[in-house]
């Protein structure tokens, strides 16, 4: 098999924060968003029960903060938290050997990582994220493999993007 692009660099938990975050505006935000409507549907409806039984301004206050303090968890403390408990993650399992080899051949990708071998198939990378700094590959397994744009020994990113799209069916 010939080595079509090559790419090497030493993962650092600013790199893996800025791929968590290109990820979760994809993906996660959308439900957030969704989530936020039915949380605006909701507060409406306890303000119309609310001001119908005679409650008052206060109690209408309480509970437009309570909708506020759920949304803003979710739109920016949960981000945050589950991307920091990845790096944590990612720190323990491989010990420290945040150094990443991955070598682009014709029909696959191999990532060497901490010792361990990931190999993915083209047509099982079922999206690309781009980064300032990387692209992100997401295969149909959810495993996301960074990919540093100044770390290319061989090729560059467009060589990687063409050999994933001439493999799309």
């Amino acid at each position: 098999m010939e080595l079509k692009a090559e790419n090497t660099f030493t993962v650092t938990k600013e790199l893996y924060m800025e791929g968590v975050a290109r990820l979760n505006n994809e993906d996660f935000m959308p439900l957030v968003k969704k989530l936020i409507f039915f949380l605006g549907l909701l507060w409406v409806g306890l303000a119309v029960y609310t001001i119908w039984k005679g409650s008052g301004i206060i109690a209408l206050l309480f509970e437009l903060l309570a909708v506020v303090v759920l949304a803003l968890w979710m739109l920016v403390f949960s981000p945050r938290s589950r991307a920091k408990k990845g790096w944590q993650a990612m720190e323990s399992k491989f010990g420290g050997q945040m150094e990443r080899h991955t070598r682009f051949y014709e029909d696959r990708l191999e990532v060497d990582a901490g010792g361990r071998t990931l190999i993915v198939n083209y047509e099982d990378i079922i999206r690309t994220y781009d980064t300032p700094h990387m692209l992100v590959l997401m295969s149909k397994d959810k495993q996301g493999i960074m990919v540093y744009l100044d770390g290319f020994t061989l090729g560059d990113r467009d060589s990687v993007l063409k050999l994933i799209d001439d493999w799309k069916v």
